[in-house]
């Protein structure tokens, strides 16, 4: 019996949006506990402090991000598993030299490791480096293999108990009055060890067998040689990409204060929720499906119904942050933190190209163009260096995030045409037609928000209102998008 060619295709569809679901359920309560707790957060730690905080997160992210050697991207792709099996355990192998050797150098070179960071005062948490990256480079892998094995459900709980146990402690640490810089990294890397020991006990209950199976010398060494793309060119990328992104905190930091740094960190916080929230729940269940997707020919279909997905849900929120930011920040926040939201009002349109982009290109991954997504990430290192030393030079940080907006759509921008148009293969017309209704809709709505924010004296009132028609958007666009209900789940 053959097969209808509408029904699979609409039953792919619904199985993508239930693996979705399974994420992003968890991925609400992950952000609605961090919502509830972050508001308290931060009217007990000042922004210097997140400052602080942030430049050690972000110089553990760094090392993180090639941690694998980028290994665990390849963990998805053998159709055997006792060779995915071999390559998760040539993850751990290389994640444990690569901590010992941070050991190392962090023991040795810590008074240049804090100038070029551009903050001495977290050279005292140094000696937490390599743990907390030992803790997030093992994640990493743990992840990627769920996501081989499709369980999307567990992934969601340990990122809600991330968030919980990891702002909580925070919390803790604050109310018990350990108002130091400390008390957020301790927090950070206590809560990512959570979520990582859930995996970890997942795999040990479901896999150990297979695992164990897989531990052959040969078979590793063989796989790493089979995947040698990842750590010849994925891995550049990779470490250009993190560098990029966390480039900000050291230079604002170098450039202006830890003030500056933290009032950022908070900003770049709230705008990547919708990527944490939605975004991450897509990234991985699309590079499992896309892997697949390659094979069956089916690539082209897939990227255009994710890239639209991504656009419909996308434009209203953020438009409406740029908008209202810093209005919005004094509100949950306290007064203190109204700055950072100005600064998501620059950086805003820059936010929503990443969230739409960023899942898609995973694409480069499948279709094995490393080389291409290496010369990327970076032009996009080099342009951010460039834009922050200028607004640094110049003295002003809202020079320096404008330039930063408007280079990062650019680059987002370029990167997505690639992935989408030239290497899958869609039509810019087919995904114009299934967004530009939403589109609209979005255009008058933000209309209207404008001309309430000139009436309007109350931010209370203004952001209250512009909340409830956000909250409509989504609940129109869920009512009257088959594809949306079908891609992200009911």
């Amino acid at each position: 019996m053959i097969e209808d060619p509408k029904t699979s295709d609409d039953d792919s569809k619904k199985s993508f949006g239930r693996d979705v679901g399974k994420l992003v359920s968890g991925t609400i309560i992950a952000q609605i506990a961090a919502a509830c707790f972050y508001p308290v957060i931060t009217r007990i730690f000042n922004p210097d402090l997140l400052g602080v905080a942030s430049v050690f997160i972000a110089t553990v992210s760094i090392i993180t991000a090639i941690s694998c050697l980028r290994y665990e991207l390849a963990i998805i792709l053998p159709k055997n598993d006792n060779d995915a099996g071999a390559i998760l355990l040539a993850c751990v192998v290389i994640l444990t030299c690569v901590c010992l050797v941070s050991t190392l150098i962090f023991f040795l070179f810590e008074d240049i490791i804090a100038d070029l960071v551009g903050n001495p005062n977290v050279k005292i948490y140094f000696f937490l480096v390599p743990l907390a990256v030992f803790i997030d480079g093992f994640y990493l892998a743990l992840r990627y293999w769920n996501t081989r094995r499709r369980r999307f459900g567990t992934q969601a709980a340990t990122q809600t108990l991330q968030s919980v146990s990891g702002s909580g402690l925070k919390l803790g640490f604050g109310v018990a009055g350990f108002v130091t810089s400390g008390a957020l990294i301790l927090g950070q890397i206590i809560g990512n060890f959570f979520g990582m020991f859930i995996l970890f006990l997942q795999v040990i209950k479901y896999d150990f067998t297979l695992i164990r199976s897989s531990f052959s010398w040969k078979n590793i060494r063989a796989q790493m040689v089979r995947y040698k793309k990842f750590p010849i060119y994925n891995i550049w990328s990779a470490l250009f990409n993190s560098l990029s992104g966390n480039i900000p905190v050291f230079l604002l930091t170098m450039f202006f204060s830890s003030t500056v740094t933290g009032l950022y960190a908070l900003g770049m916080y709230v705008v990547q929720v919708p990527m944490n929230f939605i975004g991450s729940s897509i990234s991985q269940v699309f590079l499992q499906r896309s892997a697949i997707a390659k094979r069956d020919n089916a690539l082209s279909d897939l990227a255009r119904d994710t890239c639209s997905v991504l656009v419909i849900i996308s434009v209203l929120p953020f438009v409406l942050l740029c908008i209202l930011g810093g209005d919005l920040f004094t509100i949950v926040f306290g007064e203190q933190w109204r700055e950072a939201g100005v600064y998501v009002q620059i950086i805003g349109l820059w936010a929503m190209m990443r969230f739409i982009v960023s899942p898609l290109t995973y694409i480069a991954i499948v279709v094995e163009k490393q080389e291409i997504n290496l010369v990327y990430n970076i032009i996009l290192f080099v342009t951010r260096v460039v834009v922050l030393v200028l607004g640094g030079v110049y003295g002003s940080v809202y020079l320096a995030l404008v330039l930063f907006m408007i280079s990062g759509v650019a680059i987002y921008g370029g990167i997505g045409y690639l992935c989408v148009i030239v290497w899958a293969k869609v039509s810019l017309k087919e995904i114009w037609n299934q967004v530009k209704n939403p589109l609209i809709i979005t255009v008058l709505l933000t209309l209207v928000v404008l001309m309430m924010s000139l009436v309007i004296e109350s931010s209370l009132i203004l952001c209250t209102i512009s909340t409830l028609i956000g909250g409509g958007y989504i609940f129109y666009i869920f009512k009257s998008q088959p594809l949306v209900r079908a891609y992200i789940g009911r």
